[in-house]
Protein backbone atom coordinates (compact mmCIF):
# COMPACT_ATOMS: atom_id res chain seq x y z
CA UNK A 1 0.00 0.00 0.00
CA UNK A 2 2.78 2.55 0.44
CA UNK A 3 4.26 1.92 -2.44
CA UNK A 4 1.47 3.05 -4.30
CA UNK A 5 0.82 5.68 -2.23
CA UNK A 6 4.86 6.87 -2.91
CA UNK A 7 4.01 6.17 -7.02
CA UNK A 8 1.13 8.62 -6.70
CA UNK A 9 2.83 11.64 -5.10
CA UNK A 10 5.60 10.99 -7.63
CA UNK A 11 3.08 10.84 -10.45
CA UNK A 12 1.39 14.28 -9.07
CA UNK A 13 4.80 16.02 -8.90
CA UNK A 14 5.45 15.64 -12.81
CA UNK A 15 2.06 16.61 -13.74
CA UNK A 16 2.32 19.76 -11.60
CA UNK A 17 5.44 20.39 -12.54
CA UNK A 18 3.94 19.97 -16.41
CA UNK A 19 1.12 21.97 -15.70
CA UNK A 20 3.42 24.97 -13.93
CA UNK A 21 5.85 24.69 -17.34
CA UNK A 22 2.39 25.04 -19.51
CA UNK A 23 1.21 28.18 -17.88
CA UNK A 24 4.51 29.75 -17.29
CA UNK A 25 6.87 28.33 -20.00
CA UNK A 26 10.40 26.95 -18.78
CA UNK A 27 12.14 28.10 -15.51
CA UNK A 28 16.22 28.80 -16.22
CA UNK A 29 18.11 27.39 -13.72
CA UNK A 30 20.10 30.50 -13.47
CA UNK A 31 19.85 33.96 -15.39
CA UNK A 32 23.08 36.27 -15.62
CA UNK A 33 23.07 39.30 -16.33
CA UNK A 34 25.94 41.36 -18.06
CA UNK A 35 27.41 37.91 -19.04
CA UNK A 36 31.18 37.79 -20.11
CA UNK A 37 33.03 34.61 -20.16
CA UNK A 38 36.56 33.85 -21.33
CA UNK A 39 37.08 29.91 -23.02
CA UNK A 40 40.41 28.94 -22.81
CA UNK A 41 42.82 26.01 -25.27
CA UNK A 42 46.05 25.04 -23.73
CA UNK A 43 46.45 27.93 -21.17
CA UNK A 44 45.76 31.08 -24.11
CA UNK A 45 41.96 32.84 -23.87
CA UNK A 46 40.80 31.39 -27.37
CA UNK A 47 37.47 33.11 -27.03
CA UNK A 48 35.41 35.69 -25.42
CA UNK A 49 31.97 35.85 -25.24
CA UNK A 50 29.48 38.76 -23.82
CA UNK A 51 25.67 39.33 -23.58
CA UNK A 52 23.34 41.48 -22.09
CA UNK A 53 21.89 38.73 -20.76
CA UNK A 54 22.30 34.91 -20.48
CA UNK A 55 19.63 31.65 -19.73
CA UNK A 56 20.65 28.52 -18.56
CA UNK A 57 18.57 25.35 -19.22
CA UNK A 58 20.46 22.59 -17.71
CA UNK A 59 18.16 21.93 -15.91
CA UNK A 60 16.12 20.15 -18.25
CA UNK A 61 17.07 16.97 -20.73
CA UNK A 62 17.51 18.79 -23.39
CA UNK A 63 20.49 21.36 -22.21
CA UNK A 64 20.55 24.69 -23.77
CA UNK A 65 22.00 27.90 -23.43
CA UNK A 66 20.00 31.10 -24.51
CA UNK A 67 21.31 34.48 -25.27
CA UNK A 68 17.71 36.34 -25.87
CA UNK A 69 18.89 40.08 -25.96
CA UNK A 70 22.35 38.99 -28.52
CA UNK A 71 26.03 38.11 -28.14
CA UNK A 72 29.48 39.30 -28.87
CA UNK A 73 32.22 36.36 -29.50
CA UNK A 74 35.32 37.04 -30.17
CA UNK A 75 37.50 33.91 -31.40
CA UNK A 76 41.31 34.21 -31.48
CA UNK A 77 42.83 32.18 -34.07
CA UNK A 78 44.91 29.14 -33.56
CA UNK A 79 48.06 30.58 -34.32
CA UNK A 80 47.97 33.65 -32.25
CA UNK A 81 47.30 36.27 -35.45
CA UNK A 82 44.33 37.64 -35.89
CA UNK A 83 40.36 37.13 -34.66
CA UNK A 84 37.37 36.50 -35.95
CA UNK A 85 34.27 38.18 -34.48
CA UNK A 86 30.73 37.00 -34.72
CA UNK A 87 27.58 38.91 -33.43
CA UNK A 88 23.95 38.10 -33.35
CA UNK A 89 21.01 39.42 -32.00
CA UNK A 90 20.18 35.99 -30.47
CA UNK A 91 21.77 32.56 -29.95
CA UNK A 92 20.89 29.04 -28.57
CA UNK A 93 23.83 26.75 -27.54
CA UNK A 94 22.88 22.93 -27.50
CA UNK A 95 24.68 21.43 -24.97
CA UNK A 96 24.46 17.34 -26.70
CA UNK A 97 25.33 18.59 -30.02
CA UNK A 98 27.73 21.23 -29.19
CA UNK A 99 25.79 23.38 -31.92
CA UNK A 100 25.20 26.96 -31.16
CA UNK A 101 22.42 28.73 -33.34
CA UNK A 102 22.66 32.42 -33.85
CA UNK A 103 19.80 33.96 -35.34
CA UNK A 104 18.65 37.87 -36.42
CA UNK A 105 21.00 39.89 -38.00
CA UNK A 106 23.99 37.34 -38.03
CA UNK A 107 27.37 39.18 -39.01
CA UNK A 108 30.85 37.29 -39.12
CA UNK A 109 33.87 39.28 -39.84
CA UNK A 110 37.24 37.69 -40.28
CA UNK A 111 40.45 38.39 -39.79
CA UNK A 112 41.01 39.64 -43.77
CA UNK A 113 37.99 41.87 -43.21
CA UNK A 114 35.89 39.57 -44.99
CA UNK A 115 32.36 39.11 -43.51
CA UNK A 116 29.15 37.55 -44.01
CA UNK A 117 25.95 38.51 -43.14
CA UNK A 118 22.26 36.33 -42.69
CA UNK A 119 19.32 35.72 -40.52
CA UNK A 120 20.15 32.71 -39.17
CA UNK A 121 23.64 30.12 -38.62
CA UNK A 122 24.42 27.59 -37.00
CA UNK A 123 27.87 27.00 -35.51
CA UNK A 124 29.65 23.81 -35.03
CA UNK A 125 32.31 24.31 -32.07
CA UNK A 126 33.67 21.05 -32.64
CA UNK A 127 34.28 20.83 -35.87
CA UNK A 128 34.94 24.94 -36.56
CA UNK A 129 31.95 24.81 -39.11
CA UNK A 130 29.40 27.64 -40.35
CA UNK A 131 26.40 26.38 -42.13
CA UNK A 132 23.27 27.72 -43.46
CA UNK A 133 19.89 27.29 -45.70
CA UNK A 134 19.36 31.11 -45.72
CA UNK A 135 20.00 33.88 -47.39
CA UNK A 136 23.53 34.78 -47.19
CA UNK A 137 26.03 37.83 -47.80
CA UNK A 138 29.80 37.11 -48.12
CA UNK A 139 31.96 40.24 -48.80
CA UNK A 140 35.11 40.90 -49.36
CA UNK A 141 36.81 43.87 -49.97
CA UNK A 142 34.39 45.67 -53.11
CA UNK A 143 33.54 42.16 -54.10
CA UNK A 144 30.36 40.31 -52.96
CA UNK A 145 28.59 37.09 -53.75
CA UNK A 146 25.24 36.72 -52.79
CA UNK A 147 22.90 33.14 -52.11
CA UNK A 148 20.69 30.59 -50.13
CA UNK A 149 22.90 28.73 -48.26
CA UNK A 150 26.39 28.74 -46.88
CA UNK A 151 28.80 26.38 -45.70
CA UNK A 152 32.61 27.15 -44.21
CA UNK A 153 35.26 26.32 -41.93
CA UNK A 154 35.75 29.51 -39.38
CA UNK A 155 38.28 31.13 -40.97
CA UNK A 156 36.57 31.42 -44.59
CA UNK A 157 39.61 29.55 -46.59
CA UNK A 158 37.16 26.89 -47.60
CA UNK A 159 33.44 29.18 -48.07
CA UNK A 160 31.15 28.23 -50.56
CA UNK A 161 27.61 29.77 -51.34
CA UNK A 162 25.05 28.13 -52.71
CA UNK A 163 22.93 29.81 -55.64
CA UNK A 164 24.64 32.06 -55.98
CA UNK A 165 24.15 36.04 -57.63
CA UNK A 166 26.57 38.99 -57.17
CA UNK A 167 29.59 40.98 -58.46
CA UNK A 168 32.91 39.75 -59.18
CA UNK A 169 36.20 40.28 -60.94
CA UNK A 170 37.44 37.77 -63.37
CA UNK A 171 41.48 38.45 -64.05
CA UNK A 172 41.75 37.98 -67.30
CA UNK A 173 45.05 36.44 -69.27
CA UNK A 174 45.87 40.04 -70.93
Amino acid sequence: MASLLLSGCKHAKRDVNQLFMKENGYIPAAEIRHFKAYYTLKGDVALVLQAPVMKDYSNYDFQTQIFPAGVDILIKNRDGNGHTRVQADKAVLYKQTELTELIGNVKITGEKGESLTTGRLFWDRQNEHLFTDSHVRFQRGDEYIEGTGFDSNMRFSNARVNNVEGVFHIKTGK
